[in-house]
């Protein structure tokens, strides 16, 4: 057994919250969710119609490693529509969730020893996958003052040649802030790999939806339909890669996964069939969350002092109320059983920090900042 590489893997915090919620819920108590970063709308009803008609045909086999055909051809289509980047669908690699399309991106791209920059605030998994493949961790932090922007002089500066690949975020989690196109131009001069993780792209309210490609061609982008399209248990991901890597992250496919899930394949084709319409009324109601949370922090004391703009979270600055926000987390729960992420999750700057998710229906927001509010002045006044 790796002893050595068990214990140096932290754990997912937020998960740890979540199982304790639901041991109290066992206990018949109530608990109200902002700590999970998981849509609760409904799952599209194209998206179902086409998987049981995937089913019924019988194409529920075996795909090409590199994901069904068709599906590459749309998400390309995709691409170019919404984006304005011309890619091929050989460059389009189906995978099993975005976690495997980032599991796939740094092994092409780390070996034993290399550095690797991630920026904090960070999707807690970024750390223990290098780790895990052997890479050294570098930390570039962001402020609130910023906006959460990436202060490109201060990267500049941080960068060191012994730096081979940089993990960018954005959208973000936990931040819910997108790069401006400033610092994603930027980036595309630096010289670095980048594995750029956009799974929260399209989730924007107040800016365009960017990508990374639209600066930097040779950067590999992490993205999927957990987020987006409400498909979570589907388990379906994918990268978009430069040509002249094709084909040695299609044989890491084949030995690691095989294929992702021909059942998911066919359904993500009938989410990339979702009328504009559809969408845009979804992107009208998380917008009108956020203002809901925001606001509602604001009127308790929380100010929020930055303009989350993208995916589905607020990160508070808890800083007045804990030096632990874990332990607040916890307290929070067992006093006003609501759920919320600890900042611990996102990096040791942002120990008092605390994630709310508006990823939720807006009248269990409305509940859970309620219980937010009864905490704040039953138990911190």
């Amino acid at each position: 057994m790796n002893n050595y590489l068990l214990s140096s893997i932290k754990p997912f915090y937020v998960m740890e919250i979540l199982e304790k919620a639901q041991e109290y819920e066992k206990k018949g108590r109530k608990i109200t969710h902002l700590e999970i970063g998981e849509p609760t709308q409904k799952v599209s009803s194209i998206i179902k119609k086409t998987a049981k008609n995937s089913i019924e045909k019988g194409y529920d086999r075996y795909s090409n490693s590199l994901g069904v055909l068709e599906l590459r051809q749309m998400v390309a289509k995709k691409y170019k529509e919404n984006l304005d980047v011309k890619i091929s669908p050989d460059q389009v690699i189906v995978t099993t969730g975005s976690s495997a399309a980032l599991i796939l991106a740094l092994i092409s791209l780390i070996k034993r020893g290399d550095q690797v920059v991630i920026v904090e605030p960070y999707y807690p998994c970024y750390p223990q996958l290098i780790k895990i493949f052997g890479g050294k961790v570098r930390v570039f932090k962001t402020h609130e003052r910023d906006g959460y922007q990436i202060d490109t002089i201060k990267l500049k500066k941080f960068l060191s040649k012994k730096d081979k690949v940089l993990i960018l975020n954005s959208p973000s989690n936990p931040t819910g802030v997108s790069q401006n196109k400033e610092v994603l131009s930027f980036l595309s001069f630096l010289g670095i790999n980048i594995i750029s993780d956009e799974i929260y792209q399209g989730l924007n309210y107040d800016l365009d939806a960017e990508t990374i490609l639209q600066h930097d061609d040779k950067a590999i982008v992490v993205n999927g339909f957990s987020k987006f399209y409400s498909m979570t248990g589907w388990r379906l991901g994918y990268l978009v890669v430069p040509k002249g890597m094709i084909r040695g992250i299609q044989k890491l496919q084949q030995n690691m996964y095989i294929c992702a899930p021909t059942i998911s394949q066919h359904a993500a084709i009938g989410a990339l069939q979702i009328d504009n319409n559809e969408i845009r009324n979804m992107l009208k109601s998380y917008k009108k969350r956020r203002d809901l949370t925001i606001k509602s922090l604001s009127n308790m004391g929380i100010d929020i002092g930055y303009s989350p703009d993208s995916s589905f979270y607020v990160f508070a600055n808890m800083s007045k109320y804990t030096d632990n926000s874990l332990d607040l987390s916890l307290d929070i729960l067992n006093k006003v059983s609501l759920g919320v992420a600890p900042g611990l999750d996102f990096g040791p700057s942002f120990k008092r920090y605390i994630r709310f998710s508006y990823s939720s229906s807006y009248r269990n927001i409305q509940i859970g900042l309620d219980k937010m509010r009864e905490y704040i002045k039953g138990y911190t006044e």
